[in-house]
């Protein structure tokens, strides 16, 4: 199975919007990314974000890119959520799935399906590509 996980864009500070959407900066590296993927072949089946506005907004721009219709709004993805759960969910799926996220539950996430690779660092709009 493979997996996509990019954590979101830069985002505004919380004191200057509380919903903390996207900034100019980072739609353009979540935009990059999609574009990357896109010109790497990326074939995707769903995209799964969590209730974050950042999120939501990442995930809507890599859909548009690599035209992926099925964009999941789930529970469970949050910061600071258990990983364990949403293991448990991508295993069931059999789907390429790619999850718009965040720190510090992307890097668990990875640490979990494949913790031979040790923790990972991901920049805002940043990728990583698992296969397990």
């Amino acid at each position: 199975m493979l997996i996509y996980l990019v954590r979101h864009g830069e985002a505004v500070a919380e004191e200057v919007d509380p919903a903390r959407p996207l900034t100019e900066k980072g739609r353009a590296e979540v935009e990059a990314t999609a574009h990357e993927l896109k010109a790497e072949g990326a074939r995707i089946d769903e995209i799964w974000h969590s209730t974050k506005l950042r999120a939501k907004q990442t995930a809507e721009i890599i859909a548009r890119v690599l035209n992926v219709s099925k964009v999941i709004e789930k529970d469970g993805l949050k910061p600071n959520d258990p990983v364990a759960p949403i293991v448990k969910l991508i295993r069931q799926s059999g789907k390429t799935i790619l999850i718009a996220g965040h720190l510090p539950f992307l890097p668990k996430l990875v640490q979990l399906l494949k913790p031979d690779l040790g923790k990972i660092e991901l920049k805002t709009g940043g990728v990583v590509r698992v296969s397990f």
